[in-house]
């Protein structure tokens, strides 16, 4: 069997097409990878679940927040306004998450953890 002309620039226009969407699905899956490891996206993770934390601690209770994590190394923890800021690696900026407690909450940072304080 001989393949004509046409049917053979048909195939390798197949071909084309479908090796220029496996690289389209490549690079958005690479994009998509990089962005959920950003620093950013491990800063607002730990700020929820820290919220989620405080939001259900009862009075009379200490959470421990190790500074090494595997989402990276904690550099500070800040309440403000009702908002808790987790400061990974060099950034700066953070949205911070907010918590709503009936008790009061401190923070005391020791040198290989962070204590929050539930009152």
């Amino acid at each position: 069997m001989k393949m004509n002309k046409k049917g053979a620039e048909i195939i390798q226009q197949i071909l084309v097409q479908i090796l220029i969407v496996a690289a389209l699905f490549v690079l958005f899956f690479a994009a998509a990878s990089m962005r959920a490891n950003s620093d950013n996206a491990k800063q607002q993770v730990l700020e929820k679940q820290l919220a989620l934390l405080i939001d259900s601690a009862k009075a009379e209770t200490t959470l421990t927040v190790y500074k090494a994590q595997m989402k990276g190394t904690i550099e500070n923890i800040e309440l403000k306004n009702g908002r808790i800021f987790v400061y990974i690696g060099n950034t700066k900026i953070t949205k911070g998450y907010p918590y709503f407690s009936k008790y009061g909450v401190e923070i005391e940072g020791e040198p290989d953890k962070f204590l929050i304080k539930i009152k």
